[in-house]
């Protein structure tokens, strides 16, 4: 599984995935935030509120597909 395919499946709770896909997602998860941390640090004081609630928007929209994933997980180990 790609971490594109992770976006895609951010309502599937039917399917199944394994243990290394949500691992995989959750450090892809991780890079992206804290790259949109150090941008945070790169861009001008004038920009930095613009930096932040996009990190906050980015954060709430990976809720979405990490619950579903979690949910395909635990159903593949039950």
């Amino acid at each position: 599984m790609t971490y594109i395919n992770f976006w895609k499946q951010i309502f599937d709770y039917k399917s199944k995935s394994s243990f290394k896909e949500l691992i995989i997602s959750m450090v892809m998860n991780i890079v992206i935030l804290v790259l949109l941390m150090a941008l945070g640090f790169i861009v001008p004081m004038s920009w930095e509120n613009a930096v932040v609630n996009i990190y906050y928007i980015v954060l709430v929209l990976m809720i979405f597909p990490t619950v579903a994933m979690i949910v395909r997980v635990i159903k593949n180990y039950k």
